[in-house]
């Protein structure tokens, strides 16, 4: 699996708010649809399932793809990087 965690300073209430903004990105560039459980953001679309964990000081994705997403797993990386570190930015 995919695991992307980035520290931050927002406090937990905005934090949340800039994980709505990145589930809205991967909605728009990768089709997922998610849904809040508890502090823990579920994603999952079309060969890809996983959670986008919040807490005060940090934001942690966590992705597992199948297999035929995994041949793209560099490029598919670095665009949700780019996308989680515009948000906390």
């Amino acid at each position: 699996s995919m695991r992307i965690r980035r520290s931050h300073n927002l406090g937990l209430e905005e934090a949340r708010k800039r994980a709505d903004r990145i589930a809205e990105d991967l909605r728009e560039e990768f089709s997922f649809r998610s849904r809040w459980v508890g502090d823990a953001l579920h994603v999952e679309g079309s060969g890809a399932s996983g959670e986008l964990h919040v807490d005060d000081h940090v934001i942690e994705l966590v992705v597992k793809l199948g297999f035929a997403l995994k041949l793209m797993e560099g490029p598919i990386r670095s665009a949700i990087e780019r996308m989680i570190d515009e948000e906390l930015a």
